[in-house]
Order: C-alpha cells, then structure tokens, then sequence
C-alpha cells in the first residue's frame, strides 16, 4: 500500500512532439511497478465491457419499443469497447517489456496499450460516420481501463490520480499527433516518432527501433486490408505476431 512519501514526484524528461522536449514532474505513480494482473486482461474483463454486456439486452429492449433513441449508434459505441478489449487481449505485454528492454511499470504498459488503440483509431478514421464514433469509444475504453489499472496500483489519493491522468492524457494526445505525421511520412519520420514516445529517447539499439517499425507498417497495413462493413459489425482487428520480426 503506498504511503504518501511514495507520490513524491521524480524529475524526469519527458518527450512530447518532434524536438521539443519538457522537462517535467513524472509522477511516481507512472514508474510503480505493477504485478502481471494489472497488466494482462487474458483472464478478465474491463469492467466497462462487463457492464455494457450485462444491460445491452434489456436496454436494447427498451430503446426500441420507445423508438426515441438511434439503436444503432448505441451499438456502435458497444462495438468501440469490445473492439478495445479484443485487440488488447491480444497484446503479449510481457514480451514487449521484454524484448524492448522496458520496465515492468504502468507507464510502460500505458505507452504499448497507446501505440495500439491509435493504430486502431488510423483504422476507424476511414470510415467518418460509424467509424468516427467506434474510434471514440475505443479511446473511451482505454482511458476508464487505464482508471481500473490506476485503482489496482495501491491506496493512492482522488486529486493524485486526477493529476496523473491529465498528465498522462496531455501526453496521449500529443503522442497521437507525432505518430499521424509518423504514418503519413517516410520511415525516418515514423521511427523518430517512435523513438521520442515509445522508448522514451532513451533506446541505443536501432533494430529494436526498426522492429517496431515494421511492425506498425504491417499491422496498418493488416488493418487497412479489411473492408469497412466488417470492421462495423464486430470485433476482429487481429494482431500480427511481433515476435516473427525480432530475428528478420
């Protein structure tokens, strides 16, 4: 359990867009190590996707007898946080800190999970009606997990956990708009994105850097091959094994 000596903040440089860096207070709370049931979800559910599993029947029986509310949408905002959930599920966290040489924290598993939901957020993009409200719930459902895993940490005050959140979500958006230009850009681009906010400037190893990489180009274009309507009915996003690129 922490005690309150133990959300002292820590300097550290943090990386936000292109050359800029800031040099900001990393709260404790994101370097915390975390036991591998903060950080897998193979066994459990996100409580939100639990929720909306439990109520969608009767909730959809409702709306449409009223005929008040767009059924539809509301299924796509399902859709949103079960696509988040499948694709999480999928992630080998512990071989990405791993091979990557990354600590067992929850900042670290913040920047795997951040780097897939916006590869699926350049995926839903494509489509600008139901897509765009897909997108938004997957980021929804990122960020009441990330509260979850925050609450699996310890005991830890409201107002700390409110400051690392704006703090970590300051840092998702401005994470979001180097990897856009990344994707959008030459090789070079992308892995000085990838470089700045995944690992943090602080990888010496170019393969591990072109790994990554290749595994982004890949994976969008994986994603990328899939027709629209199949992506709006449900979940089935599949991630490509990152462990047959390590040894190309």
């Amino acid at each position: 359990m922490f005690q309150n000596t133990a959300m002292l903040l820590s300097w550290r440089t943090t990386p936000i867009h292109k050359n800029v860096n800031s040099g900001r207070l990393l709260p404790a709370i994101f370097t915390t190590s975390m036991s591998s049931e903060a950080h897998t979800i193979s066994e459990q559910r996100t409580t939100v996707v639990d929720n909306l599993a439990s109520k969608r029947g009767i909730f959809e029986t409702i709306l449409n007898k009223t005929g008040l509310i767009d059924v539809q949408k509301y299924r796509t905002i399902y859709l949103g946080f079960f696509v988040y959930e499948h694709v999480i599920n999928q992630i080998d966290y512990a071989f990405f800190f791993k091979h990557f040489n990354m600590p067992d924290t929850f900042f670290s598993w913040f920047l795997v999970t951040e780097l897939h939901v916006w590869m699926i957020m350049v995926r839903y993009m494509a489509d600008e009606k139901d897509g765009k409200i897909v997108r938004n719930n997957v980021v929804q459902a990122m960020w009441e997990d990330t509260q979850a895993r925050i609450d699996k940490l310890g005991t830890i005050r409201s107002k700390i956990k409110s400051d690392n959140l704006k703090e970590i979500s300051a840092q998702f958006n401005a994470a979001l708009i180097g990897y856009d230009e990344g994707i959008q850009s030459d090789d070079k681009t992308l892995a000085g994105a990838l470089w700045r906010r995944f690992f943090q400037l602080e990888c010496n190893n170019p393969e591990h850097v072109e790994t990554l990489l290749i595994y982004v180009r890949k994976q969008i274009c994986l994603f990328d091959s899939l027709p629209n309507r199949e992506i709006l009915a449900k979940p089935i996003l599949k991630l490509i094994n990152i462990k047959t690129l390590c040894n190309q």
